[in-house]
């Protein structure tokens, strides 16, 4: 239990930085205008910070909501721990990254502007491709920084010498 914990708080504190950071950039640099307007075309399903009084709820309930996020996903990727770590760093981002971004997002059954299954079923106005290449951008840039992240904190405490 002890050492799950270890590695659950890895993967929080990997996700929560990851995600509040590069959703904060991203809405900084992509996708501001698809939030700021009270009345677009986000406002219809989604809190938006023009929205004062729903905006309160996104606040208080972000971190929260991150932490049990990264919880789970500590219990997803903790059986394979052990073979994580036995991977050099670059296939372990790799395959963090594709199991985040790929299963995760893209691929994943929930309707979003960045996901097949949205662009099966939601109306068009949601899946431009204005819409969908910058919340694509914004998942995969995360996703990325997270694996980056998380697979830097897998590194053997005390690496094998190089025997040539």
């Amino acid at each position: 239990m002890r050492r799950f914990a270890g590695f659950a708080g890895k993967v929080t504190v990997a996700h929560v930085v990851t995600y509040i950071g590069v959703g904060a950039l991203a809405y900084a640099f992509l996708t501001r205008e698809f939030f700021d307007n009270p009345n677009g075309l986000v406002s219809l399903v989604m809190r938006t910070p023009a929205q004062r009084e729903l905006w309160g709820h996104v606040m208080r309930w972000m971190l929260p909501f991150q932490v049990l996020r990264a919880i789970l996903m500590a219990m997803v990727l903790y059986p394979f721990l052990a073979t994580l770590r036995s991977w050099d760093y670059w296939k372990r981002v790799v395959t963090v990254a594709g199991l985040y971004v790929v299963l995760g997002q893209w691929s994943s059954s929930v309707a979003g502007s960045g996901t097949i299954e949205g662009w099966l079923i939601l109306r068009p106005e949601f899946t431009t491709l204005n819409i969908v290449v910058k919340a694509m951008i914004e998942g995969l840039v995360q996703g990325l920084a997270f694996a980056a992240w998380l697979g830097r904190t897998m590194m053997p405490a005390h690496p094998e010498p190089n025997r040539a």
